[in-house]
């Protein structure tokens, strides 16, 4: 489906989460290390979560908790999130619109992959969710 939202590196050790609050279907998720779950929230801080999946152990050893997610099979390409004015960082664009190039940051040092062009976070979006 054109115009799918994917987040990219700009989102990581920021997640600023205005995402989430322009997100309609909630399908912007964290990844809590405590209970090993992918979460979304009604509202971006307000503890009340929306729905939870499964993450995929190694794609979700990539990033963990320092990134949030979106959930490509929920997504509805309203556009919302991915608005000039909304993320701060310029983290989320519509999949077709990804930039590709070399990445500026250092991600987890056991990653296997450092340096992926943001074209990597298209496929990682997909493989984060396991159920």
């Amino acid at each position: 489906m054109p115009g799918l939202a994917i987040i990219t590196e700009a989102c990581i050790d920021v997640k600023d989460r205005a995402c989430v609050d322009v997100c309609p279907v909630q399908c912007i998720y964290e990844f809590n290390l405590d209970n090993n779950a992918l979460y979304s929230e009604v509202e971006a801080g307000s503890g009340v979560t929306e729905n939870t999946h499964q993450p995929n152990p190694a794609a979700i050893g990539v990033f963990e908790d320092s990134i949030l997610y979106v959930n490509t099979d929920e997504c509805t390409s309203c556009t919302a999130c991915y608005q000039p004015d909304v993320c701060p960082v310029g983290a989320i664009y519509s999949e077709e619109h990804v930039p590709d190039g070399s990445s500026k940051s250092h991600y987890n040092p056991k990653d296997p992959n450092k340096g992926h062009d943001h074209t990597f976070f298209i496929q990682h979006s997909r493989d984060v969710f396991a159920d």
